[in-house]
Parts: C-alpha cells; structure tokens; sequence
C-alpha cells in the first residue's frame, strides 16, 4: 500500500539483522533486476521479462490529498462469486472505496463508501467467507459481507500500548489474521507483525524492528511468512511455530536495487515463488523458493507512465494474475501470466 513518504523516500538495500529469539541467518543468494541472479555456480539463465497487458480502467483519478494528486488502487482479491474485489485507497468522502470488477463483463460495481476509513488492503476470511478490509488512517480492522453491507469493526485501539498502522492482511486457514504494522523508518526501525485471533482479539506483536513492513504472504504450506520492508528493499522470511503465535526463527531471504522505489504488496503461487511489487517503478520481481529472481514483469508506461502498482492476486488454480495500478491518470488493472497457478485462496476463488 501506498503513502506519501514512500514516494519521496530512497529504498535502502543494506541487510539489517532481523531478532527472533536470537541472531538469523545470513541471507539467501542475491537477486537484482539487473543481473543473473548469484548463486555458487553462476548457471543460472537470466530472468524472464513479462509483459502485463492493461484490462480496464476501473477508477477516475482522485481529488489531491495529503498523498499527491494521484490514484491509488490496492487489496486485489478473489471472491467466493469468482469476482475480482479491490479498495481505493485515495477515494474521497461518498466515493466508492470498495469496489468489485467482473473479469468477464469488465463491469466495475461499487460496494462500500464513507467520510473517514482509508483502506489500504482486503482479503477474504476462511472463518466466515466475509470481506476483511485494513483502515489505514484510523488503526482499525473491519469487516463486510460480500455484497458491501454488514460494516462491521472488529479491531481497533493500541497493540502493547502503541497505535496500529495496518497495511496488509493474510488469513491462516483457521481464519487468524497476520498484519503489517507500517511503522519504522532507517532511522527508527519500529515497524511490526502482528497476529490477531479469527475474531480480532488476543493481538500479539510476533516481530518487531521493522522499517515499514508492508506485504505479508504465507507460504504454500502455511508455515512461515514472507514479509517486505520498504524502506530497505528486502524480503524477510519468518517461521511459524505450530501454533501459529510466534516466529522461531527469521533471515532476510532477498534483497533488490529499488532506486527511487520501495517495497509495496507481495503473493506467493502455489510454486512457492515470491511476487514483489516495486511501488515507482512499474514492475513486480519474482523470486523463487531459494532466493533467484527468475522473472520481472513489467507494466508498460507508455502511452502515459502508471508507475503505482501497489498490489496483486493470482486467481486460485490458474496463472491468471490481476495488478492494481495508479498515477495520475486514474486507476488500473492489469494482467500477465503467473509462473505457477495461484494457491487456494482464503474464503474466495475456485
């Protein structure tokens, strides 16, 4: 998701060590996008360029605000209707801030306004099949049925007496939330993971330290957690213990060369291959289990730049795979062809 400071901050690529119980490991081979990928043999074939092709303009550009004069489109996902939901992250008081797009019929529906939230995320639950959505601005977690009604708060107020900044959400399959704490910056790295119970309660802080985290994925097997930082332009690895409660171990798994850029939202296929969205610089690097970027797709700036790509979805059990992107000329989506078909997707999807 998107903020004000991400557009004017310089990504760091420095590999900072991460504290779970103790010193991690040391990171996993190096991937640039300019480069092979590094690895002991130095066989590996450079990374594929894919192309995303646009599929709609799905939103007007919004009013200025304190985040510039821009459009910002976040939180694809999948529906239990097979629809495509997404938020709005700059609408305005009274304009849709949660929408639904058909993929057949390219049909854009609003489903949710109103004068205060700021949503910078959406998932489904496997609890109860209902849209879960990130309040960036006001610190909260609510909740809504498919069709946009039953507006429900399930989280709010301090997490060890300290505000939330929720950023991105990720669903376990008992339906336990996992979220971004978008706080922390190089100089005061105090960002966090947080878990919160299917029914919003028992926060636990599970990392702290953090310049910014923001995407969160699970892996196929639900066992650990890759999260993005993007002040520093690296992709952390977390371990799950069986509970699902705390993290046993944490390494930085990969780093990138992001210039101007930083690290925005991420998804993992069903491969076990990490998407990393480069907000500012038009493309998504992807990475494999071991740390080799294998691929970068890329979103054409032309005929006029839309360098804002915020988020994406991969359809579960296909490669179809949807990119929400902004600037100045409204909001976008648009598709390509994931190198793995999607994994099942909490409460949404075939």
């Amino acid at each position: 998701m998107i903020k004000s400071r991400k557009w004017l901050a310089l990504a760091a690529a420095a590999v900072v060590a991460l504290v779970v119980g103790g010193p991690v490991a040391a990171p996993a081979a190096r991937a640039t996008d300019a480069g092979v990928p590094a690895s002991d043999a130095g066989q590996e074939a450079p990374p594929s360029v894919i192309r995303a092709t646009q599929v709609a303009k799905v939103a007007r550009l919004d009013p200025p605000s304190a985040f510039g004069h821009a459009t910002v489109l976040e939180g694809p996902a999948f529906g239990p209707d097979g629809q495509l939901y997404f938020v709005d992250f700059t609408a305005p008081a009274g304009k849709p801030k949660i929408l639904r797009f058909d993929p057949r019929t390219k049909a854009v529906t609003p489903l949710y306004t109103d004068a205060t939230s700021r949503f910078s995320s959406l998932q489904f639950s496997p609890a109860d099949g209902k849209m879960y959505v990130t309040d960036y601005d006001n610190g909260k977690i609510d909740r809504l049925d498919p069709d946009g009604t039953g507006f429900t708060t399930v989280f709010s107020g301090p997490v060890d007496g300290r505000a939330m900044v929720p950023d991105d959400i990720a669903f376990n399959k008992a339906g336990d939330m996992y979220l971004t704490d978008y706080q922390g910056s190089l100089k005061k790295p105090d960002g966090r993971v947080v878990r919160l119970d299917a029914r919003g309660a028992e926060p636990i802080v599970l990392q702290d330290g953090l310049s910014s985290p923001n995407g969160i994925s699970f892996t196929p097997d639900f066992s650990g957690l890759w999260v993005g930082e993007y002040n520093l332009g690296r992709e952390n690895f977390f371990t799950l213990a069986p509970d699902g409660k705390s993290f046993t171990t944490g390494s930085v798994g990969m780093t990138a060369n992001s210039g101007r850029g930083g690290f925005d939202s991420n998804s993992v296929d069903s491969a076990g291959n990490v998407y990393q969205v480069v907000l500012g610089s038009g493309k998504i690097l992807v990475w494999n289990q071991t740390g080799d970027l294998i691929a970068t797709i890329r979103i054409p700036q032309q005929p006029k730049p839309e360098p804002l790509v915020s988020n994406l979805v991969i359809k579960p059990g296909t490669t179809e795979a949807y990119v929400t992107v902004g600037g100045d000329n409204g909001g976008y989506l648009y598709s390509f062809r994931a190198l793995a078909p999607g994994l099942p997707q909490p409460g949404g999807g075939a």
